[in-house]
């Protein structure tokens, strides 16, 4: 069962997999591919031992310190996910459009004294994660996804009406007050439901995630003797995650076993918060030619609210409605991300072109989730079965950014290569790592710049449609992301 859930959240890039917080919160919030200006896309996020660069200082802070003069730079970006999902021999697409700012900053320069060349200081906004996903799966199945709910009923010797409510308002209660699990006529605390007989039951499943995380940024740092680049940030990310899921089947139209026509299932969650973290990076050149950088970033540690509710319709073939909603749920709990390693080597080829290879160690092993004691939580919400299975499920994972840029004055070519490792454990067999592409091009004047930036995302996933039946589609995502940069240097 454990392995099922994994591959049903982490296919859709760590989205809800019910309503109780859980080891894949922290997952979800620990994967970041570290988006920003056009320039920084295109040649991969592959910045380390550059620097000079706005969303580079999301990575190393160090370049900040590369810096020769003021800039100012504001970043629109175009995301397009197209999906396609198999799901017992049916094909099934969808795709989703979002529009956002990727990245807006500003670094002033000073000069400073001795061996140091200046000083700088910086603040802006980076994104580093895109939650925008649409899927869709259509099939059919012998076995309703109500079984969940009379399995629930049925446990430990069955449930009493009268505490359905009480006991499952989240759940078996939405099934029950819409006619859809009834109770045995031999036996009021045993149930069975309106599809028990039924076979070749239409499926319908649609996904949505909506929402992305972002990192505000205060920064600083030096130049000391052209040598040496150093720098500082203070990181406020930002996140917002909102889930839905729509599930719902419908009798054939040759069922006679059955009264009811259809059914549908909406789940929705909506998560928001803010976190802190440091990072420190330094960026050494070792000769004209070649450069060197290193950078360490802190554990994130968020301030998370969730909001969610269930809603369930049923429809009979006499054509009466029902609709019950679940009470509206929240809670506030502290996600901890893991520490982040990076080192990094540039070529400096004259005046024609560079070469970035950036190496990053995240070990998603040590997220962790934490009880909000000043909210809602209680004694019982200590995660310490979530933390374990954090420990036992997830591993340090490599990530590898490669980028290049070559000068044919006033425009620049660039391209780039991301791989993003695989968190899961080697024990489940499944490689949830993703290959990111990257392309773009740009005109640099003296005193502004203009550039646009290509990235495509693949990953082959799965997608749970009865998680606790083992039924999931095979799904294809791709990620389309379109930024433009316009900056100005002074």
């Amino acid at each position: 069962m454990k392995r099922f859930i994994l591959i049903s959240v982490l296919a859709l890039s760590f989205t809800y997999n019910g309503f109780a917080q859980n080891e894949f919160d922290a997952l979800r919030y620990s994967n970041l591919d570290f988006y920003g200006d056009a320039r920084f896309n295109a040649m991969g996020g592959s910045f380390g031992a550059l620097g000079a660069n706005m969303a580079g200082i999301s990575v190393n802070p160090g370049g900040i310190g590369v810096y020769k003069s003021s800039d100012f730079s504001f970043t629109p970006a175009f995301h397009y996910n197209y999906s396609e999902s198999q799901y017992k021999g049916n094909l099934s697409t969808d795709g989703k459009l979002n529009f956002h700012f990727a990245n807006v900053g500003l670094v002033g320069t000073w000069d400073g004294g001795g061996n140091w060349e200046n000083f700088n200081f910086g603040l802006g906004y980076n994104r580093t994660a895109n939650f925008n996903t649409s899927i869709t799966v259509n099939g059919t199945t012998d076995s309703s996804a109500l079984n969940s709910f009379t399995n629930e009923l049925n446990a430990n010797g069955g449930t009493f009406e009268t505490d359905i409510s009480d006991f499952y308002p989240f759940s078996s209660n939405l099934a029950y007050q819409t006619y859809l699990v009834n109770p045995l006529v031999s036996d009021s605390t045993q149930f069975n439901h309106v599809f028990t007989n039924s076979t070749n039951i239409q499926q319908f499943t649609t996904y949505e995630t909506r929402g992305g995380s972002g990192e505000m940024f205060f920064a600083m740092g030096g130049n000391y003797n052209d040598k040496l680049y150093i720098g500082a940030s203070l990181g406020i990310p930002t996140v917002r995650y909102v889930y839905d899921k729509h599930y719902s089947e419908t009798a054939d139209e040759s069922d006679t076993l059955t009264l009811a026509k259809t059914y549908s299932i909406h789940d929705y969650v909506k998560t928001s918060g803010a976190g802190v973290n440091f990072k420190l990076g330094l960026i050494y050149k070792l000769v004209d030619w070649f450069r060197i950088g290193t950078a360490f970033h802190t554990p994130t540690v968020y301030s998370l609210h969730d909001d969610y509710e269930t809603t369930i319709i049923s429809e009979m073939k006499d054509g009466a409605t029902f609709e019950e909603r679940s009470p509206y749920g929240s809670f506030n709990y502290f996600v901890t991300t893991p520490y982040r390693f990076v080192t990094s080597g540039s070529v400096i080829i004259g005046n024609h072109g560079v070469l970035n290879v950036d190496y990053e160690i995240v070990d998603y092993s040590t997220a962790r989730l934490k009880e909000d004691t000043y909210g809602y939580a209680s004694a019982a919400d200590n995660f310490s079965s979530e933390n374990q299975s954090i420990r036992n499920n997830f591993t340090l994972t490599q990530n590898i950014r490669v980028g290049t840029e070559w000068r044919l004055d006033p425009f620049r070519i660039r391209a780039g290569y991301r791989y993003q490792g695989n968190p899961l454990s080697p024990k489940f067999n499944n490689n949830y790592g993703a290959s990111i592409y990257s392309l773009g091009f740009g005109i640099k004047e003296d005193d502004y710049y203009l550039d646009m930036g290509y990235a495509l995302k693949t990953q082959e996933n799965q997608v749970d449609v009865i998680a606790d039946q083992g039924e999931f589609a095979n799904t294809s995502l791709k990620d389309h992301y379109l930024t433009f940069t316009l900056g100005f240097r002074f």
